[in-house]
């Protein structure tokens, strides 16, 4: 058995749980708004980021709305996401520091969200949690723990930025926020496998 055999063996369970409630929940949105594009108010009501007033009735949106989905094409480009930066992370670091990053980067992103939105806004999607895997991923990467390639975070990185200035509807800063939470959070951890 190689080096890196035990790494590429790995179970992925923090993976599939993440991507099973993704699914589920964008489901249940289908299901009670008749269509596969969710409207706003559905989204209000099952627990979407809001304006700074309101948050400070219901903190508990900084966590939910990262479980939230416009549409249909939002949720597989985050699905697509947490498949290229989740495994390899879960796999190197393990489930429990996988599912850590995870969800303090979603509400990371969500409070930077809101704390640099100003006008009347409504958000939601996994793209804080998916930015703190790839954030989390550059740390490792950083440290010397991770072999990948330099290009590999050349391209996500520069895609990212592409998106968000391309389409003005991308919320940026929980992009940043997560980004941000992940690769600081991730800096303290030691892997599980380290490169031969």
């Amino acid at each position: 058995m190689d080096a890196d055999e035990p790494q590429r063996l790995a179970p992925i369970p923090g993976f599939w749980l993440v991507l099973i409630a993704n699914v589920a929940i964008y489901g249940a949105l289908v299901m009670a708004d008749g269509d596969l594009s969710i409207g706003v108010r559905t989204l209000i009501q099952w627990g979407s980021l809001l304006p700074e007033q309101y948050m400070e009735q219901e903190p508990w949106r900084y966590l939910t709305a990262g479980f939230l989905h416009f549409g249909l094409v939002h949720i597989v480009a985050n699905m697509i996401c947490l498949l290229a930066w989740g495994v390899p992370l879960e796999r190197g670091l393990g489930t429990m520091k996988f599912l850590l990053l995870f969800v303090a980067s979603i509400l990371g992103g969500s409070l930077l969200s809101v704390a640099m939105h100003e006008a009347p806004f409504v958000g939601a999607g996994a793209s804080g949690g998916t930015s703190g895997l790839l954030g989390a991923l550059m740390a490792q990467w950083m440290l010397r723990r991770l072999d990948l390639p330099a290009s590999f975070f050349v391209i996500n990185i520069g895609l990212n930025i592409a998106v968000a200035l391309i389409s003005p509807s991308v919320d940026w800063q929980a992009h940043l926020g997560g980004f941000l939470t992940g690769l600081v959070l991730s800096l303290a951890m030691k892997p599980r496998f380290y490169p031969a």
